[in-house]
């Protein structure tokens, strides 16, 4: 049975900038109250939450690699627009300086990791407690709830100069994978998007990362990953436990054993110019 958000309620993490703020657009446009939970709220999200408009979109200041935040987020969301139809775990990091594999910055924990994989984790679980009460009265192929993953490409991929993000989006699709059973036992669908690149400021404010990239490399749109967003919550073409990649102009259901990527969006042509810098790197620390 599709499900349809028009006029249900959402959480949304990082959803202040980026993929997140165009899918929490498109939530507002179909009537859905949303709580954008993220570390800060930036200057285009503050110009939306400006706009009139009948829903609810409010603001929650969360740091998802705490679980007190999300759990603080989720009960805020009780009480100013009810119960959660919609978790939607999209808040995460591209293996930046102060929590990279190889900077060495940090000495207690990778917040990649807490961020990207902990945090979702942990946000699912709180989604799951509160929307199986509703299984109970669910009519026969109901969905009651839904839960939607950012994974990502490099959850295929093994990149050698961003482990810690390769590892996290590999975690988010096999979670996502593992908890399939619920949306047929409980009505709760739990999907991912695994999206190739997306010009947002995970890259474009990051000269070393655009290092990889070509001219002829294609970019998505924030805008055309928050369809496909929707497009996998809403149809019911795709069940609990789905991942979806989502390339410039082509899509796929992706499973364990499923070939690597292919197509506009899908690689970064010039991956090898930061390889070397890594392996640079290592070399001083070799005969260091």
């Amino acid at each position: 049975m599709a499900f349809s958000l028009a006029g249900k309620n959402a959480i949304v993490t990082g959803g202040a900038s980026g993929i997140n703020l165009a899918f929490v657009k498109l939530l507002a446009n179909k009537g859905a109250n949303v709580i954008v939970a993220d570390i800060q709220e930036t200057k285009p999200l503050t110009n939306f939450l400006k706009e009139k408009r009948s829903n609810q979109i409010l603001f929650k200041k969360t740091d998802v690699s705490s679980f007190q935040d999300l759990r603080e987020t989720f009960d805020y969301a009780k009480k100013t627009v009810g119960k959660v139809d919609l978790m939607c775990n999209g808040a995460g990091v591209f293996e930046p300086e102060w929590s990279n594999f190889w900077a060495d910055t940090e000495k207690d924990t990778y917040q990649s990791i807490n961020i990207n994989l902990s945090g979702l984790m942990y946000g699912s679980r709180l989604a799951i407690r509160e929307q199986i009460k509703r299984a109970k009265s669910r009519k026969p192929n109901e969905t009651v709830g839904a839960i939607l993953n950012i994974s990502s490409l490099a959850a295929q991929y093994a990149l050698f100069n961003t482990p810690l993000y390769c590892a996290s989006k590999a975690g988010v699709s096999s979670f996502t994978r593992t908890l399939a059973p619920l949306h047929e036992e409980y009505g709760i669908k739990v999907v991912a998007v695994a999206p190739g690149m997306v010009k947002t400021p995970l890259w474009t404010e990051h000269p070393e990362k655009m290092k990889a990239i070509a001219e002829n490399d294609e970019f998505l749109s924030p805008e055309e990953l928050a369809e496909a967003m929707l497009l996998v919550v809403e149809s019911d073409k795709y069940p609990g436990g789905t991942v979806l990649e989502v390339i410039k102009n082509k899509t796929r259901v992706i499973n364990v054993d499923s070939p690597l990527p292919s197509g506009p969006g899908s690689t970064m042509s010039n991956i090898e110019v930061i390889y070397e810098e890594t392996m640079g790197q290592l070399e001083k620390e070799r005969t260091s």
